[in-house]
């Protein structure tokens, strides 16, 4: 009876059937093309993205991304995610093999003084017969590849914060350089308007009126200085060191990054291969749609094979020369004929998180492509304002000169000496404010278009 039990299995077993829903990835299809994208020079926009911050052609970024790679902190625990959920899969991939257990025990034999020594191996084996663990297992293995899609989104998150953050901090030093350059100048126009003033050519109001610009001046200073020790502090922190790291390293000032003339953005459809966080949504998705069936699984019956084979006896001398020996096999079979709809709820729980994912990968598809339209506008508007502030600052830088020229022949108030001065303080830190921007900007274009990942990954020393 038990052979025709077990051959009774076997065609269900080989058959490989699982209850529950066959996996099939959505076909979301995006746009065909940007709406604000460049036009295109030609060129694999693949590697391009790939190491996108090689295109600033500055050493120093480079480099810093390089060490980020390899000290953050953020991916360290990233890793670790990786490995437990690698190790989960292997819990649940466990299952579809028997279990064997060693057992041993000595107790007094029943109605006598002597004892009975016991020395067994246990096996038990659930046949997956409708597929409730091969779908747990399906699911285990979904986990791990959201988790590895999770670390590259680290990786992309990583690559940009210490790019924007590097650009910002040279950005802050040209600022500082300007305000300071502009106080020089002011205060060469302070000394001016003090000898006007000792030959009766200018007033004391004058003189206050120049005092309050240099102070006012001067006060910008100590509020970029502080923004500057930040993103120092802040970059040090991104690549798993001390926040005083790089104070001596990056303390002196160098020029802003600049964007490449050109950048090649692809087409919509690219970013479903290559954002991580597109890819970890439909892993999500996909383990979601496996405990369907795992949930589905509780509905049929669970088939389990278990056996004995060991020694007994009242003398330890007997047990170790193998004199009586004992062997059991048998089938199991449970069948949870009532739950109270325990199984039925669970069944649609598992349906709702399911539908739940499949919302969340068409959000993040959405999210995704607006993160990119938005990032072409602000790259491509930012260049324009830079370019407008350009010749603001050329305007401006003239129109101070000659104000003084004139002041100095008595031709004009000093207060139009204040205005064109004051003026082109301000369109000189806006004009730095802008590079900045246009650089931070093309970081923000990269990290949306999901390059950067594969050259760090590349890069990094052994995968978890």
């Amino acid at each position: 009876m038990r052979h025709f039990f077990v051959l009774g299995l076997g065609p269900l077993v080989l058959a490989g059937c699982a209850v529950g829903p066959n996996y099939e990835p959505p076909s979301l299809i995006p746009p065909a093309a940007w709406n604000a994208a460049p036009a295109d020079a030609g060129g694999d926009p693949a590697a391009e993205l790939a190491r996108w911050w090689q295109r600033f052609e500055d050493p120093e970024l480079t480099a810093l991304i390089e060490r980020a790679v390899r000290g953050n902190l953020d991916l360290r625990e990233a890793e670790a995610r990786v490995r437990e959920a690698r190790a989960l899969r292997g819990v649940r991939a466990a299952r579809l093999w028997p279990e064997l257990d060693v057992s041993g025990t000595a107790s007094p034999a029943a109605g006598a003084e002597r004892s009975l020594f016991l020395a067994a191996l246990d096996a038990f084996w659930e046949i997956d017969v409708f597929g409730g663990v091969r779908r747990s297992v399906e699911a285990a293995e979904a986990d791990l590849e959201a988790s590895v899609a999770a670390r590259r989104a680290v990786l992309l998150e990583l690559t940009g914060a210490v790019a924007a953050t590097y650009i910002e901090l040279r950005g802050l030093q040209g600022r500082i350089a300007t305000v300071r350059g502009n106080l020089a100048a002011q205060q060469e126009t302070r000394a001016l308007t003090e000898a006007q003033r000792n030959v009766g050519l200018a007033s004391d109001l004058d003189v206050e009126r120049v005092h309050a610009l240099v102070f006012a001046t001067a006060a910008e200073v100590p509020l970029l200085e502080t923004a500057l020790m930040g993103s120092l502090h802040r970059l040090a922190v991104l690549l798993g060191e001390p926040p005083a790291t790089l104070i001596t390293a990056l303390g002196e000032p160098a020029a802003i990054p600049s964007a490449p003339a050109e950048v090649l953005v692809g087409v919509p459809a690219d970013l479903l291969r290559r954002r991580p966080d597109l890819g970890r949504a439909e892993r999500e998705l996909a383990a979601a749609t496996a405990r369907i069936g795992e949930a589905t699984a509780d509905l049929y019956p669970r088939f389990t094979l278990t056996g004995s084979v060991g020694l007994r006896s009242e003398d330890v001398k007997d047990l170790l020369q193998g004199r009586y020996t004992f062997a059991s096999i048998g089938p199991n079979v449970i069948w949870p004929v009532f739950a109270a709809g325990r199984i039925l709820a669970s069944i649609e729980a598992q349906n709702a998180r399911q539908e739940q994912a499949l919302a969340r990968y068409e959000q993040a598809l959405l999210l995704a492509l607006e993160e990119v339209e938005n990032a072409l506008v602000r790259y491509a508007h930012e260049q324009v304002r830079r370019e407008a502030l350009r010749d603001a600052v050329e305007a401006n830088r003239e129109a101070a000169d000659l104000a003084r020229r004139l002041y100095a022949n008595g031709l004009i108030e000093f207060l139009d000496v204040l205005v064109a001065e004051r003026s082109l303080l301000e369109s000189e830190d806006r004009l730095v404010a802008s590079e900045t921007a246009v650089s931070t900007s093309l970081v923000t274009l990269y990290v949306a278009l999901g390059g950067g990942w594969q050259a760090a990954e590349t890069d990094t020393v052994g995968l978890p």
